[in-house]
């Protein structure tokens, strides 16, 4: 029986990658076809312990590893002694520090005539003209089928990195999870007292990131709008929830000090990241993601699946989700202004509500993760088993 064996780029963290990768598992077992996945993880890592959570411990390669590097390494030693005829799917793995490996390990994958297969769930690009050389260089040599998950990303890659696009997959989204459900009895930790407050909630899951680097999520420019909102006299408060790998966090501090310098400090809580990031959707007013160049935006999806409504950047695949049911909530993420004027408008407009049941029959159909699994099965040759 052939297996599709599938290394992801990054064990540690609670993102679209990992959400995703989840959600493919979900697919092939509703595709019954679990026993053609492997999926390869770190041992003792977040991941491990995320697909473990949701009961997918069956078709998980466990490698024990001091750290990501390493576990990338050992990875391709495992890979190299598996049936040749077993297709290799890289998830996302065109980051600086795996490059190197990834370069050594493409000859012997070449040699060997495995199938190889990159999902794209960023643009895989640098400011540094160097490191765009080296990972045309890496990619030439690995020459593997690409997948992206928006048109967005494709663009990017078929023109700095692979001409030829296998396939174009909006990321699975689970529906027994995000839907639209009564609020839970008790809030979700951190929330009670702004219920208590009278605030309304303005939602923002995403990683605490540096700012003006290639995938800034722009968190700053929320604090803006809360200060807008305020000097228009309305009441949000801003709930951001994601993972802050700067040491000391640094740039949850740094946000901290931008919210107590506009006044707004009082309006704005930031949460670590969760598994039950669904329990905060159901109390979120509003969902405001101000990325200017996110590849896809899996919260843009989640939370529209739950009846959220959603403010969005009119660039990347954020903009190229909100476009197809809902382009009037599509805003410049640097005109703060204009950003908190959508907020209160929707707010206002009688029409959200049947805007939201065009966007969840959108989710419904381009976000399926049966329809997404099968397509992976079709693109790497799994159809037939």
């Amino acid at each position: 029986m052939d297996k599709l064996i599938v290394l992801p780029s990054w064990c540690s963290s609670l993102g679209g990658t990992t959400v995703s990768l989840s959600m493919m598992v979900r697919g092939f077992e509703q595709c019954s076809a679990s026993e053609n996945l492997c999926v390869l993880v770190q041992s003792g890592s977040l991941m491990e312990d995320y697909l473990q959570h949701l009961g997918y411990g069956d078709c998980l390669q466990s490698i024990a590893a001091s750290d990501q590097r390493q576990f990338f390494k050992l990875a391709f030693r495992w890979v190299s002694k598996q049936n040749r005829h077993f297709p290799l799917l890289l998830e996302n793995c065109a980051s600086r520090y795996l490059l190197p490996t990834l370069a050594l390990a493409a000859p012997a994958l070449r040699f060997s005539g495995r199938p190889v297969y990159h999902v794209f769930r960023d643009l895989a690009h640098s400011y540094n003209p160097l490191g765009n050389l080296f990972r045309k260089f890496v990619f030439t040599c690995l020459s593997p089928g690409a997948i992206c998950n928006s048109q967005f990303t494709a663009q990017a890659i078929g023109k700095h990195l692979i001409p030829e696009i296998k396939g174009i997959l909006y990321p699975p989204v689970d529906r027994e999870r995000f839907s639209p459900r009564p609020a839970p009895n008790s809030p979700p930790p951190g929330l009670q007292p702004i219920l208590d407050s009278g605030a309304k909630i303005m939602l923002t899951p995403a990683r605490i990131s540096q700012p003006k680097q290639m995938n800034d999520k722009n968190l700053r420019g929320l604090i803006i709008v809360l200060a807008k909102l305020k000097e228009l006299g309305y009441h949000y408060h801003g709930v951001i929830i994601g993972q802050d790998h700067s040491p000391g966090k640094l740039q949850t501090r740094t946000l901290l000090e931008l919210a107590q310098q506009l006044a707004v400090s009082e309006r704005l809580t930031i949460l670590p990241s969760t598994f039950a990031i669904e329990d905060y959707y159901q109390y979120a007013d509003v969902l405001v993601t101000l990325a200017p160049r996110e590849p896809f935006g899996r919260t843009v999806v989640e939370a529209i699946a739950c009846g959220v409504p959603v403010v969005g950047s009119n660039t990347g695949g954020i903009g190229e989700i909100l476009s197809n049911f809902a382009p009037q909530w599509i805003v410049d993420p640097y005109k703060p202004m204009a950003v908190a004027q959508t907020i209160i408008s929707l707010a206002r407009d009688p029409n959200t509500s049947s805007v939201l049941a065009r966007g969840q029959k959108w989710v419904e159909s381009y976000c399926s993760p049966v329809e997404y699994a099968k397509k992976i099965m079709q693109i790497v040759n799994l159809d037939s088993s």
